[in-house]
């Protein structure tokens, strides 16, 4: 139900902003997970809500789908998406971002990230930054199999976890930029559930120049 009423919200909000777009040539994503692949790509990983298919039931039809697209910059996966899927990929919407180990331990490959997180403004600097043990798109295919929205339920995992400060996308990016340790919840998958099992620390400028 809480899924049926997000998305319906989405479509009565996007009435009123984009009266000349078809919202069925767009797709709005909620969750969006980052990895590297064996050739150095990155792949990333959307979950996003069907909204042509909302708007042909009247909200009884909501339902979240998962894609996984590979490629070595963000804009290059987006046209990738769009050539394919025939549709417009929005970003506005994004609830979280999940990170994947090995885009982590690769600092050349995390710094490309970074930088082009910071450049591109359609990403909001309140979305919700997360790590996964091993793949994010493990954990975004979860959406699936969720009763109900899986930013939803990430959200309330990490209000249990970090009471005293949110990690956001603006956290994350300061604390890269500025040299200072972020420490980001750390999921795995259990049971087709999410599951919080720590901290991971997020590498700064400094420590990878120091490296470098």
């Amino acid at each position: 139900m809480k899924k049926e009423m997000l998305v319906l919200v989405i479509l009565l909000s996007l009435s009123f902003v984009q009266r000349n777009v078809d919202i069925e040539d767009r797709n709005y994503a909620m969750l969006l997970g980052v990895d590297e692949t064996k050739e150095k790509e990155w792949k990333v990983t959307y979950s996003f809500a069907d909204l042509s298919k909302v708007a042909q039931t009247k909200g009884k039809g909501a339902e979240s789908m998962s894609l996984s697209i590979s490629g070595n910059t963000m804009k290059e996966i987006q046209t990738q998406y769009t050539s394919f899927q025939d549709k417009v990929l929005e970003y506005g919407h994004v609830k979280a971002l999940i990170i994947g180990r090995e885009i982590r331990e690769d600092e050349q490959q995390y710094r490309k990230l970074i930088e082009e997180l910071k450049k591109q403004n359609e990403y909001s600097r309140n979305i919700l930054v997360f790590c996964a043990k091993e793949e994010a798109s493990s954990i975004i295919q979860l959406d699936e199999k969720t009763n109900g929205l899986l930013a939803d339920y990430l959200k309330r995992l990490e209000e249990r976890h970090i009471p005293t400060k949110t990690v956001t996308l603006k956290t994350m990016l300061k604390g890269y930029f500025e040299g200072e340790n972020v420490k980001v919840p750390l999921l795995q998958v259990y049971k087709e559930c999410p599951q919080f099992i720590g901290y991971e620390t997020l590498p700064s400028q400094k420590q990878i120049n120091q490296k470098s």
